[in-house]
């Protein structure tokens, strides 16, 4: 009865120390409790499903989006020309950069995310 009674005391000390330490996440005009699991809007035919860490933020990959609508349309990728999945991430290489992007709902890209090749001169 003593270890059950150390245990329980245990598990209110480490409950009281994580509310204390722990954020909730405003993630687009929304709040959610910190270690959470939640989905949030991208636009009208895709959700993303994103977590809140105890620091307060959001962390939503990419891998985890969901389409609700079935009439998106396929990317083609700029080098290769192969269609690429909408909502899917895909790389490239332009001139000295390795460029990230992201195929949307209306077969169009957006490349937000850039790295300079340090073997590029």
């Amino acid at each position: 009865m003593k270890v059950l009674a150390s245990l329980i005391l245990i598990v209110f000390a480490v409950d009281a120390a994580t509310q204390s330490t722990c954020s909730n996440c405003n993630y687009k005009g929304k709040n959610y409790p910190f270690l959470s699991r939640f989905e949030a809007e991208v636009d009208a035919c895709m959700r993303e499903v994103c977590y809140c860490k105890c620091n307060g933020t959001a962390v939503c990959p990419p891998g985890l989006r969901i389409r609700t609508c079935g009439d998106c349309t396929q990317c083609t990728h700029p080098i290769t020309g192969m269609g690429i999945d909408p909502y899917s991430t895909f790389f490239f290489h332009l001139n000295c950069y390795r460029l990230s992007c992201l195929c949307n709902c209306n077969g169009t890209y957006d490349c937000p995310g850039a790295v300079l090749l340090s073997n590029c001169k």
